[in-house]
């Protein structure tokens, strides 16, 4: 195989390897109707300090905590709010705390009944971050870029063992344009002088 398109591959492959430099901030749940839309506002639970709302926890650890993300799967588990399937995840480049305004729409928004995450209707009337916060339509996205980084709900389950909820975060390495580019220029590269070399 051509050198540059080797090294363009492996390029690829370290940075699916690394890191990803995202992490989860926030969680609100709450119970929807079929379809995603809120059936519980103004009532939520979530991990957000300073926001009045009863707290969730999440993998034991405190209230206000971020969780960084690896490439691949993150699995999560959270406290059982009987009835509250529903639940809506904000991310951010940085470790830092929760930093959004009050009532901003979330990243991803996932829902479901059982052991598997269910496709949200577009404009589907989700709750957001803060006591009070009120409801926004949501597009009915099933992934998002943040940073570097795609990210989907890939798994969920609701009344595990009669004790827990739990969700599945995937976390895929989008490639730079750049090095796409020289990926592309490689495999060009390659063809010709492979036509080159049988002339």
């Amino acid at each position: 195989m051509n050198r540059f398109v080797l090294f363009g591959v492996g390029s690829l492959a370290l940075a699916a390897s690394a890191h990803a430099e995202v992490w989860l901030t926030g969680v609100v749940n709450y119970s929807t109707f079929f379809g995603g839309s809120s059936s519980s506002e103004p009532l939520e639970y979530d991990n957000i300090l300073g926001t009045g709302n009863s707290p969730i926890t999440i993998n034991g650890a405190p209230r206000g905590t971020t969780f960084p993300l690896s490439v691949g799967t993150n699995d999560f588990t959270t406290s059982l709010q009987q009835g509250f399937n529903g639940f809506s995840l904000y991310f951010s480049t940085n470790e830092g705390p929760f930093d959004r305004p009050f009532n901003t729409l979330p990243d991803l928004v996932t829902y479901g009944y059982s052991n598997q995450p269910l496709p949200l209707d577009p404009g589907a009337m989700v709750q957001t971050n803060g006591q009070f916060s009120g409801l926004l339509p949501y597009s009915g996205a099933t992934s998002v870029i943040i940073g570097d980084y795609s990210v989907s709900v890939t798994g969920l389950g609701i009344g595990v063992n009669g004790n827990s909820n739990t969700f599945q975060i995937t976390v895929t390495p989008v490639p730079a344009p750049s090095a796409a580019a020289a990926l592309c220029l490689a495999g060009v590269a390659a063809i010709r002088r492979r036509r080159t070399t049988h002339a």
